[in-house]
């Protein structure tokens, strides 16, 4: 009976976490974009709008997912999350031209938003402690593992056609058959968000902010990468080996992410905006010394794989049951903005160091991130001193 049951657990915790392989899926078929432009005889502009499309679909349902989950309950919005992602993405398989492209790309975009916030919404309600955050770590693996699965398959497919790469986008239906049979139900009592309007923490808008930060970092990391490693190594150095590290070194640190919390507790964090710093350092330091750029590199895969399972592990402690949805939405919505701004940030960054060197706005980043790594470490001081005050 017990094996039985721990296998029915075991099953519900693979469902769970499987919905996740799917939401970082659209940049699956980026590898097929010089066949697809030039297949459909599309222009630079509109080529990077099929691109940017699904993450722009991303940003406006995950602010509709609370309410539709509040509404309908958990499951059935991700399951419909699920199914919008799988029709849509498998459009192109079936109409090549650019305008139903750019709308497989939009539905695509649209069923990750709906259930994005709920992949860890659903692990925190249904599981505590330890094995919540062991799940959290994993979960932020399984991003990055599908990502490189379906980059990896889409590369197969093309040889068939470009179309036929679209194909991966069907892995979103045996997922959301296996979520349907194995993961209960859950939905909100009218209580918990109609009966009593409660405000949202501040604390959930500065993750947020920090969240834009860190992804906006990540990004800025492996878009500048190649043109500083090859200005050590050479035109001919090909980049695109060590970056394909990145997504599997960051599975590895999610997967370890539940022993080290329960280790470290609160200082998890702090490693984790440590390990920010310190990659930084080495990029900004990098120059003409590439294991000092591989060593930022790869230290670089760590901090999000810590760092938002620690901040989704402990959201229920600055929310309460009626508007963590929507606290956990706002940081997603935070890490894609992340991605939208980090050139725009890049520049930026490289006007305030006044420097043309490729490594200099990195300097800049470090220096951020420790200032944000102090404040954090002081406001937690502070806190727990008041709470002693409090016992006393």
């Amino acid at each position: 009976m017990n094996e039985l049951k721990n296998y029915q657990d075991a099953l519900q915790k693979i469902a769970v976490l499987g919905i996740s392989l799917m939401l970082t899926s659209s940049q699956a078929i980026n590898g097929v974009i010089p066949q697809m432009r030039e297949a459909l005889k599309i222009s630079q502009s509109q080529t990077e709008l099929l691109s940017t499309a699904p993450s722009i679909t991303v940003i406006v349902f995950i602010l509709f997912s609370s309410y539709i989950a509040d509404r309908f309950g958990m499951k059935k919005t991700t399951i419909l999350g699920l199914l919008l992602a799988g029709f849509g993405g498998i459009i192109p398989v079936f109409f090549s031209n650019f305008y139903m492209v750019l709308l497989s790309r939009i539905i695509l975009g649209a069923g990750l938003g709906l259930y994005n916030s709920l992949a860890v919404s659903y692990i925190s309600e249904l599981y505590t402690g330890n094995t919540r955050a062991s799940l959290l770590g994993m979960r932020n693996s399984m991003e990055a593992l599908g990502q490189t699965v379906l980059i990896f398959l889409a590369g197969l497919l093309v040889n068939i056609s470009w179309t036929a790469s679209f194909i991966v986008y069907a892995l979103a239906f045996p997922i959301a058959v296996l979520f349907a049979i194995k993961v209960p139900e859950i939905s909100f009592k009218k209580e918990d968000t109609s009966v009593t309007k409660e405000k949202m923490n501040p604390t959930v808008y500065i993750l947020a902010l920090f969240a834009i930060l860190l992804v906006m970092n990540s990004i800025a990391i492996s878009v500048r990468f190649s043109s500083i490693a090859t200005e050590i190594k050479g035109t001919s150095f090909n980049a695109s080996n060590y970056l394909a590290l990145m997504p599997i070194l960051g599975i590895a640190a999610g997967f370890i992410f539940g022993p080290i919390n329960r280790i470290f507790g609160n200082v998890t964090m702090y490693l984790g905006i440590g390990f920010v710093v310190i990659s930084n350092l080495f990029i900004a330091m990098s120059n003409g010394n590439m294991t000092f750029l591989l060593l930022g590199l790869f230290l670089s895969s760590i901090p999000g794989s810590w760092c938002f399972p620690f901040i989704f592990s402990n959201l229920d402690r600055i929310t309460t049951r009626a508007t963590i949805n929507f606290a956990t939405s706002l940081i997603f919505i935070g890490c894609n903005v992340g991605n939208f701004i980090a050139p725009i940030a890049m520049n930026i960054t490289q006007a305030i160091t006044n420097s043309d060197a490729l490594t200099a706005p990195f300097y800049a980043f470090a220096f951020l991130f420790l200032i944000i790594l102090l404040v954090a470490m002081f406001s937690t001081k502070k806190m727990h001193a008041e709470k002693s005050i409090v016992q006393k």
